[in-house]
């Protein structure tokens, strides 16, 4: 087997100096450094199979069963993908309408809800922005205050009140048949993830780990395709069918 970088797998590298009598390399293409010895851990591949499990439909514990790690692991591993592949698009021009909405979740327990509010496209469907919180306004206007860096003109909304006590008169349509693309979004979400179906057991057990699925959600699901996490698993090593 050919030497390739331990960090992305390229093959595109050249000599750099020794560490501890072993032979060091210079990656062309990701500037990491490594050697020609064997890694450490678990290969990174295997965060890419579990991000793959979760985002079709899989819980954080039965993707642990099956990998043969603990949940926390999995955690780890499900964090460290979205941050490595950013999820919310950069503004390109001016996004000319977007839909509002919010949608329940729980935390800890049944009785403890927790509220997405998010925002969408509504020429294109991508997922822009959300912020996780209570269903008030101050949690409301964070995710309104940073909507305004895509020169948004319009916004679509269902009737909450909140909605009308923050967006200035001329710029919020409040009309539910409009609403159609983020509601079609919410519905996606419950399908793919365990944490927000209905009629389920499973819950949250933190903000960040809600968060980290948005990311994946928006990346992977919305704004992406999970047949590129197919082909990153698969250039490390691993034969997937999804």
């Amino acid at each position: 087997m050919s030497l390739s970088c331990k960090h992305c797998n390229g093959t595109r590298y050249v000599k750099n100096g020794f560490s501890h009598s072993h032979q060091r390399y210079l990656c062309q293409d990701c500037g990491s450094r490594f050697t020609d010895t064997p890694g450490h851990g678990y290969p990174i591949a295997l965060r890419y199979e579990a991000a793959i499990r979760y985002l079709c439909g899989a819980s954080i514990p039965c993707t642990a069963f099956v990998l043969g790690v603990a949940p926390s692991t999995v955690q780890a591993w499900l964090e460290w993908v979205a941050k490595e592949h950013p999820s919310k698009p950069v503004p390109v021009g001016t996004v000319v309408v977007i839909e509002l909405d919010e949608m329940w979740h729980f935390l800890n327990s049944k009785d403890e809800k927790l509220w997405i509010w998010k925002a969408i496209n509504h020429a294109t469907g991508e997922l822009i922005d959300w912020e996780c919180g209570d269903r008030s306004e101050k949690t409301a206007a964070l995710l309104i205050e940073r909507l305004k860096q895509t020169g948004v003109k319009h916004y679509v909304s269902d009737d909450y009140v909140v909605y009308t006590n923050l967006i200035p008169i001329g710029k919020l349509y409040q009309r539910k048949d409009l609403t159609h693309g983020i509601e079609r979004n919410n519905c996606r979400q419950r399908h793919w993830f365990a944490r927000f179906r209905r009629r389920s057991i499973v819950v949250s057990k933190a903000v960040w780990m809600v968060d980290v699925t948005m990311a994946l959600f928006a990346r992977f699901r919305v704004n992406g395709t999970i047949r590129e996490l197919m082909q990153l698993a698969s250039f490390g090593g691993l034969a997937l069918a999804v």
